[in-house]
């Protein structure tokens, strides 16, 4: 596995560390330290702190998540699944029976102990099982593909069941791709914000994770094979491009042509600048939904403060401190 190009290529796009979980059969290595929690909450102890941590029997305060990893047998209200019925009465006897058995647990005795360590800081001769990330949907989108880019096969979703579930046992029987939003407990361990998502990648499929951010997609190629001939949209370009053909050679466009960037409005040279900072494969598209933009509002200059207020108005704004 390309850890090196893992990291790089998850560099900026997701919280902490991307976090190496390990199943410990027999040993646990003596770089990682038991932590007495929640057992999903070790994720969080890796991603934000950068510790090796595990869970097994002793160290964990979480019965059902213990019971759910197969590291302890529970008890008769957990193994029943009346956990789920006594205390949130929409489930039935049969749904919360299905949750806490089959492939929703791992068999009892399956694992000593489960480990997690910031991917890069994996002690040498630790197997990594799967990786874990927590990140916002737009990039959750994205990263999730990790499977599907090479066979086809869509991510599995959750919801309902234990977060446990989702990061520890479903990838063991599955070996696909995880993209949950993780159950109450799951998100408060962890301490999510109301936008994050965990998506977990079976190492099996961690490497194309190197060739999706790496090899740059043609953004406005895939939307203008899927615009039709009658599209408003080429009436916009065929608009824009007589526009940037009349325009006079000054600074700005001087600029956007080194930048490899065709402009048919006024620009101040900051605004190019900031718009040549983001990734390649985005560029000339963001030129033309900015430009767009300011006709909308009815801008003449495209100055930074233009930039900056379409890209909050279209959920971007977030990745205003990447440019800068």
């Amino acid at each position: 596995m390309n850890i090196e190009g893992i990291c790089k290529a998850l560099e900026g796009k997701i919280r902490g560390n991307a976090v190496a979980v390990s199943l410990f059969e027999k040993d646990i290595p003596p770089q990682y330290q038991g932590f007495k929690v929640d057992p999903c909450q070790i994720l969080r102890h890796a991603m934000d702190d950068g510790a090796l941590a595990y869970f097994d029997r002793e160290y964990q305060d979480c019965l059902h998540g213990a019971f759910i990893t197969g590291v302890h047998e529970g008890n008769e209200q957990i193994r029943s699944g009346r956990i789920l019925t006594d205390y949130i009465p929409v489930y039935n006897e049969d749904s919360a029976y299905a949750l806490n058995s089959g492939k929703s647990v791992l068999p009892q005795g399956t694992v000593r102990a489960i480990g997690t360590a910031p991917l890069d800081k994996v002690p040498e001769g630790v197997n990594i099982d799967w990786i874990a990330v927590v990140c916002t949907p737009a990039w959750a989108c994205q990263i999730a593909a990790a499977r599907a880019v090479e066979d086809g096969v869509q991510p599995a979703s959750a919801a309902g069941g234990s977060f446990c579930t989702d990061l520890f046992v479903s990838p063991w029987f599955e070996e696909n791709v995880v993209l949950t939003p993780g159950d109450m407990g799951g998100r408060m361990n962890n301490k999510l914000k109301p936008e994050e998502l965990f998506v977990i990648i079976p190492t099996r499929w961690a490497d194309n994770l190197v060739k999706l951010f790496g090899e740059m997609p043609d953004v406005k190629g895939i939307y203008e094979a899927t615009r039709p001939e009658d599209s408003e949209y080429w009436e916009r370009q065929r608009a824009k491009e007589a526009k940037a053909a009349a325009r006079s050679d000054d600074a700005a466009n001087k600029l956007a042509k080194e930048k490899g960037l065709k402009i048919s409005m006024n620009w101040e040279c900051e605004a190019i600048e900031l718009v040549a900072r983001s990734p390649r494969f985005v560029r000339g598209f963001a030129v033309g939904n900015i430009e767009d933009f300011a006709e909308s509002k009815g801008y003449t200059l495209i100055t930074r403060a233009v930039i900056e207020e379409q890209m909050e108005s279209s959920g971007a704004g977030k990745y205003l401190k990447f440019l800068n």
